[in-house]
C-alpha cells in the first residue's frame, strides 16, 4: 500500500470532478511526454545507425607498415560493432512477450487451462504491483533521506551562523539550493508516479483480459 504525499495539510480536498478532470490531463500529459520520449529515441536510433553504417563502410587507406593506426582502426570498427550489438540487444528485449517469464513457470505450456491462465494473469499483476511499490518506496525514501539531510544541514547553521566565513556561507546557500532542487524533483516523481500507477494497473489488466492465450482466465 502507497500512501499519498499531501504538502498543505490544511487545504481542502478537491471535488471528485475536479480530481477526474486533472488525472485526464495527467495521463494525457504522460503520454504525450512518452510519444514525445519515443520519437527522439528513434531519431537518436536512426542517426547513430546511419552514423554507425558509414563509419563501417568507409574505406581506410592505411600503408600496412602503420602498425599503429591499423590497430587503432581494428579497435575503432569492434567498438561500433560491439555498440551495435548492444543496441540490438537493447531491441530484442523490448520486444519480448511480457508473459514469457510467468509462462515459464507453468511449464509454457501449448495452451493454458483455467487454473494455470488465473495463475499466470494473477502472478503478472502481483509482479507489476510489486514493481510499482517498489518504486514509490525508492522514490519516497530518496525524498525523506534529502529531506532529513538538509533539516540537518539547517539546524547546523542556526547554531553556527555567527561564526561562519563567507566562504562557508556561500556553500551553505549552495548546498540548500541544490537540496531544495532535489527535492521538488523526487516530490514531483512521487505524485507523478502515484498518478500513473494506478493506470499502468488498469492498462495491465485489459491487456491480459483480451490476450488469447489467457482466454480460460
Amino acid at each position: 500500500m502507497v500512501t499519498s504525499y499531501q504538502v498543505d495539510p490544511y487545504a481542502k480536498s478537491a471535488k471528485d470532478r475536479c480530481l477526474f478532470e486533472q488525472l485526464e490531463s495527467l495521463i494525457k500529459a504522460q503520454d504525450d511526454s512518452s510519444a514525445s520520449v519515443r520519437a527522439s529515441e528513434q531519431e537518436t536510433h536512426d542517426i547513430l545507425n546511419l552514423r554507425l553504417t558509414e563509419e563501417l563502410n568507409t574505406t581506410l587507406s592505411i600503408s600496412v607498415y602503420d602498425v599503429a593506426r591499423n590497430e587503432e582502426a581494428r579497435k575503432h570498427r569492434e567498438e561500433l560493432e560491439s555498440r551495435r550489438a548492444e543496441e540490438e540487444r537493447i531491441r530484442k528485449e523490448k520486444e519480448m512477450d511480457y508473459l514469457a517469464p510467468f509462462l515459464a513457470r507453468v511449464g509454457d505450456p501449448p495452451t493454458l487451462d483455467h487454473k494455470q491462465a488465473k495463475e499466470v494473469a494473477e502472478t503478472c499483476l502481483q509482479d507489476l504491483r510489486t514493481r510499482l511499490v517498489d518504486m514509490a518506496n525508492v522514490i519516497q525514501a530518496r525524498f525523506e533521506k534529502e529531506t532529513d539531510e538538509l533539516q540537518k544541514k539547517q539546524a547546523w547553521y542556526k547554531q553556527n551562523q555567527t561564526g561562519l566565513t563567507k566562504e562557508k556561507e556561500t556553500e551553505y546557500v549552495s548546498y540548500c539550493s541544490d537540496a531544495m532542487f532535489r527535492i521538488h524533483i523526487l516530490e514531483q516523481r512521487l505524485n507523478r508516479h502515484k498518478t500513473i500507477a494506478p493506470q499502468k494497473y488498469a492498462d495491465l489488466e485489459t491487456r491480459l483480459k483480451h490476450d488469447p492465450r489467457l482466454a480460460q482466465y
